[in-house]
């Protein structure tokens, strides 16, 4: 009788869960964008997991060195993945992958969303947002922005400003921000777009110029910033993302239980003071809802690098 019992209750992948350590690959370097606002969450999640979550920088190829390791790795929930929204881009970057950047993986959450903003060294010439604009349309292709890579959302951000205003502003594409901050600074490039917890250290000490911030309404931590919708391109509405997957035929239980660490984690006011300060807003988005998320957010850019000409390498 007892062993029949215990024949019929079913058995979950999570009860168990996790018994070891959690690695999740950054697949960038060390101290990028991406890293930080994973480690926004991380140190609540091994706490709330009840095992610590080590963070493993692995940068190369945008990227796609990390995410290759993390498809190819066991689906058992103690290998992740956190990336940007670059993640859902690689098709439309590279003519041939190692692996599916879709269909090998399995959406778990979403880290943190953030605006981004469009930044100008201090002694540009350049006076707002709708200046911009305007040089650009009277002087096409002599305007340069820089983003931390091809393909990345600040790149695309920035075609899509361009298709948005017929206007044509050269991309000058950089491996992470980091340099692309010091560039832009430096006066090298004209123009960049970033996320404001990565510029705001530079904005703050007036080496850097904001114009506009991408989200649809002003953020608390650059008040008098205005927004691209306010500046001329009605509607507009972009913020980045950085988020968790864990390779596909991971067990459901373990990803439900792995986003539900994500969303207590956000919800702890420490955590949530934390975001403040970076211009973080926290998601709430479960596994299922973020799948679909990313499934929109595929299809709305690689139409945006298709009509921008963005060719794979």
């Amino acid at each position: 009788m007892a062993f029949a019992a215990a024949a019929s209750t079913p058995s979950h992948a999570s009860d168990a869960y996790p018994s070891k350590p959690i690695r999740i690959v950054s697949p960038h370097t060390a101290g990028s964008t991406t890293e930080t606002f994973g480690r926004m969450l991380t140190t609540e999640m091994s706490e709330l997991l009840g095992q610590q979550i080590i963070v493993d920088a692995k940068g190369g190829a945008a990227g796609t060195t990390g995410a290759r390791e993390v498809a190819l790795s066991k689906p058992d929930g103690y290998t992740g993945l956190m990336n940007a929204s670059i993640q859902v881009m690689y098709t439309g970057m590279f003519k041939s992958l190692s692996f599916d950047p879709i269909k090998d993986f399995t959406p778990v959450g979403v880290f943190g969303f953030a605006p981004m903003v469009v930044l100008v060294n201090s002694e540009s010439k350049i006076s707002s947002f709708g200046d911009m604009i305007n040089r650009a349309r009277a002087n096409p292709g002599k305007l340069s922005f820089a983003s931390g890579g091809l393909g990345s959302l600040p790149h695309l951000v920035g075609e899509l400003v361009n298709l948005s205003t017929s206007t044509k502003m050269s991309h000058v594409p950089y491996n992470g921000t980091g340099q692309a901050l010091t560039d832009v600074a430096g006066g090298h490039v004209d123009v960049l777009y970033a996320s404001v917890a990565s510029a705001l250290p530079l904005v703050k000490s007036g080496k850097v110029r904001a114009l506009a911030v991408t989200s649809a309404r002003r953020i608390d931590l650059l008040p008098d910033v205005p927004t691209v919708a306010e500046s001329g391109i009605p509607g507009f509405d972009v913020t980045s993302w950085y988020a968790m997957w864990v390779p596909k035929n991971t067990p459901r239980d373990i990803v439900a239980k792995l986003n539900k660490a994500m969303r207590d984690a956000s919800n702890q006011p420490a955590v949530q003071q934390r975001m403040k300060s970076n211009g973080v807003i926290a998601s709430k988005l479960t596994a299922d809802e973020f799948a679909k998320f990313t499934a929109s957010e595929n299809a709305k850019w690689l139409d945006v690098m298709r009509r921008a000409n963005v060719e794979p390498n």
